[in-house]
């Protein structure tokens, strides 16, 4: 029987030795934190068994995560694409190919991506019985989601509020005004010809999407005089306001249109109670919580 190791063992050598010595070992920490991204500090890893996990999360284009919150640790890693971070309070940051991200723990939030898909990395460091992410209702200490009518339509209200600040940040680097009246006009007649769908009356239709309006642009001057009290804009992603930012507003208008029909025909102090409890639950910054005051400011007035 033919024996073939010297053979083997020759090959080897000779590769070897013909072989470049291997440059030196580098390492790079790519983010190291005490606390989630928005200055909060860790305490403690959970209870139990430890579990790891690196979990790939891929996000396609133009999607909105749903609520949710982590009750273990993340460390995230975009790979690829554009991905927004905000927090029932209004804090936001944005993440672009390579960047990291320490999650928050506890803290109800969600994600959104543009135009481009995203790929992120998570090192999820557990327990067996966490999981990688909890839906709103079952976050320690956090209400419920929307589960009705006025809830639905509040959650919209506030999706469409948060995307003043890329507004007012393509207005602020094209030196625009924020009064559009030619916009403000489009939006109301669009309003008002498509109310009949949704069984509303025009006017109402059109006097629900003039708060909006009107709260909208409250929040964007609100940001830019704080710009303009610091000097400069946040350095932020932007989004395009032709190709991403309108075409999600105009979808969330016949949303908004969908749910405001559905509130129960109530007005008075007992609307304006449940109104304003809703609002204050839902832990807001001060500027977002003042926009969704006005921007619900004829709710209980007229259905």
């Amino acid at each position: 029987m033919r024996k073939f190791i010297p053979a083997v063992l020759t090959l080897s050598a000779f590769l070897v030795g013909c072989s470049n010595q291997p440059g030196a070992v580098q390492s790079q920490v790519l983010h190291r934190a005490t606390g989630s991204w928005d200055g909060k500090p860790y305490t403690h890893y959970p209870d139990g068994q430890p579990v790891l996990s690196l979990v790939k999360v891929s996000i396609p284009p133009n999607t909105t995560l749903d609520w949710h919150c982590h009750q273990a640790l993340n460390l995230g890693y975009l790979k690829e694409g554009e991905l927004e971070v905000e927090t029932r309070g209004g804090k936001r940051t944005t993440l672009t190919a390579g960047n990291t991200l320490a999650e928050l723990v506890g803290e109800v939030h969600r994600g959104r991506t543009t135009r481009q898909a995203a790929t992120v990395m998570v090192f999820h460091a557990a327990n067996e019985e966490l999981a990688f992410s909890t839906p709103q209702d079952q976050c320690p200490g956090q209400r419920p989601p929307a589960d009705g009518p006025l809830d639905i339509l509040l959650d919209d209200i506030e999706h469409r509020l948060a995307s003043a600040e890329s507004v007012a940040l393509h207005k602020w680097d094209k030196a625009q005004p924020v009064q559009d009246n030619k916009r403000e006009l489009q939006i109301l007649n669009d309003v008002r010809n498509n109310a009949w769908r949704y069984q509303l009356p025009a006017e109402r239709a059109a006097a629900f999407f003039a708060d909006q309006i009107e709260a909208h642009k409250m929040m964007q001057y609100s940001l830019l005089n704080r710009w303009h009290s610091q000097g400069r804009s946040p350095d932020t992603p932007r989004r395009d306001l032709q190709q991403e930012l309108r075409p999600e507003l105009d979808a969330l208008q016949a949303r908004l249109l969908q749910h405001l029909a559905s509130l129960p025909s109530d007005t008075g102090s007992a609307c304006n109670q449940r109104l304003a409890s809703s609002i204050n639950e839902r832990g807001l910054s001060p500027l977002m919580k003042q926009a969704m005051v006005r921007a619900t400011g004829q709710l209980c007035d007229q259905h």
